[in-house]
């Protein structure tokens, strides 16, 4: 394990729950990341500053002083953002007992009425594991993840919804560029706006023109009268140009041209028509290599990737797949009136497969095996040749057996894992493996799972 001294500080400041530091007076002289990504207030407004003057600058609309009158505090707050939010402060005290401090966590109240409906209306689902997987839904609408990559990509996120940055989402088909997409929309100041989904690969050659910039009476055969271009319909909102690899080499300069200047004319038209549209561009494929071979424009290219988000293929971040599968089955349970649960070796099973068509692959198995699982679990014999053969295949190259031990150990290094990222100790995980702290430690390094 790293040294403790070391670690502390990089987990508060990456945490994705807020946290904050006060003195006596309440003057806030920390603050991680995750609170400005809550509130929408930024740190340097915050850090420095009590409530009350913080409630004189305009950043706090109301604030409730005591809702709950023990230790810890906790204090309702609503910002000028909009967002309404929950501090639980406890004093932090020397070993004589006197105050330092106060540690403060910080929260959405929107994320906790959430998180508590949810409670209500699946009890089936462990406390533990749903409080983790609502928190991944809130912070970013839709992104589902528990690894670090994707934690890494939900910050980032955050951070460029809020401008007006042109941006370019590269990786595999089925990863979810089309989600985070939504997502920047969703978070950005135009989220009440339209947001406009193009794909340029499925959009006849003849016709995407048109569809993009619209047309006037008269343009062509049949227009028969004038029609407004998705790009118009889009204006004050957001424009994913998905698959933008397979536009049209000679509409790619129209098309950098109304990125830049914010002007389209319509086909048949003279008049240049004003718009105000953010621009999102996705695709699978390598447009630094297609510019090499003269089928996409360099200057579009750069112009897209002011912000590049890279998302990574579903093999890469295999700690994912534990974590979507037990959420597409509780989708699907609701969709068809079932109960079903998933047992330990199949989910083991489908960490083990690569998954070439990645999130979107996933969801539609898991569907399937909702659909036709009778049991009240879908167990190893449920999951599709595909994926079972090439599990074996790997595991028994030459048809032998393999040594109990190796198995063993296998199954022991994956449940020390997900314990490790369920609970916020190693004490509280060897408990529920029901382990000595040191036995757990030990294994840990004989795994190497620092």
């Amino acid at each position: 394990m790293n040294n403790l001294s070391e670690l502390l500080p990089q987990a508060l400041l990456q945490s994705y729950e807020g946290f904050l530091l006060s003195d006596h007076e309440g003057r806030v002289f920390f603050a991680n990341a995750a609170v400005e990504v809550i509130s929408g207030v930024k740190l340097d407004q915050i850090i420095g500053k009590t409530p009350e003057e913080m409630q004189e600058d305009g950043l706090i609309l109301k604030q409730s002083q005591r809702i709950l009158q023990r230790n810890p505090l906790t204090i309702y707050q609503k910002l000028n953002t909009g967002r309404e939010i929950f501090i639980t402060s406890k004093p932090i005290r020397d070993e004589n007992g006197k105050i330092l401090c106060y540690a403060s966590n910080y929260r959405d109240l929107k994320d906790l009425n959430m998180l508590f409906d949810e409670h209500l209306n699946y009890s089936k689902i462990s406390f533990l594991e749903l409080e983790r997987l609502r928190e991944s839904l809130t912070k970013t609408d839709g992104i589902i993840s528990n690894s670090s990559q994707m934690q890494e990509l939900k910050l980032l996120v955050g951070k460029i919804a809020k401008t007006d940055a042109t941006i370019l989402i590269l990786g595999e088909s089925g990863t979810g560029k089309e989600v985070i997409s939504k997502n920047i929309h969703s978070l950005s100041k135009r989220s009440d706006a339209p947001y406009i989904q193009i794909n340029c690969g499925a959009i006849p050659e003849n016709l995407i023109e048109s569809e993009l910039f619209g047309y006037e009476k008269g343009a062509f055969t049949g227009a028969n009268s004038s029609k407004p271009g998705l790009l118009e319909v889009a204006n004050h909102g957001t424009v994913l140009l998905d698959e933008i690899g397979e536009m049209p080499l000679h509409l790619q300069v129209k098309l950098l041209r109304a990125i830049q200047t914010n002007e389209i004319t319509r086909v048949g038209g003279t008049v240049k028509k004003q718009l105000d549209v953010r621009y999102i561009a996705a695709t699978n494929k390598d447009l630094k290599k297609r510019v090499e071979e003269g089928l996409f424009r360099e200057d579009l290219f750069y112009r897209l990737n002011v912000v590049q988000i890279e998302v990574p293929p579903l093999r890469e971040r295999v700690e994912d797949i534990r974590y979507l599968s037990k959420f597409f089955l509780d989708k699907f349970n609701r969709k068809y009136n079932k109960q079903l649960d998933f047992s330990e070796r199949a989910l083991l099973l489908l960490e083990q497969y690569e998954w070439p068509g990645n999130v979107r692959q996933l969801e539609n198995m898991v569907e399937q095996l909702v659909i036709l699982s009778e049991g009240p679990s879908i167990v190893e014999s449920n999951i599709p040749h595909e994926i079972s053969r090439i599990k074996w295949k790997e595991a028994n190259p030459t048809t032998s057996i393999r040594p109990l031990k190796e198995s063993v150990e296998e199954y022991e290094k994956v449940e020390i894992q997900r314990a490790l990222q369920l609970y916020p100790s190693i004490r509280s995980a060897a408990k529920a493996l029901e382990i000595s702290h040191s036995t757990l430690l030990r294994k840990i390094k004989q795994y190497s799972l620092t």
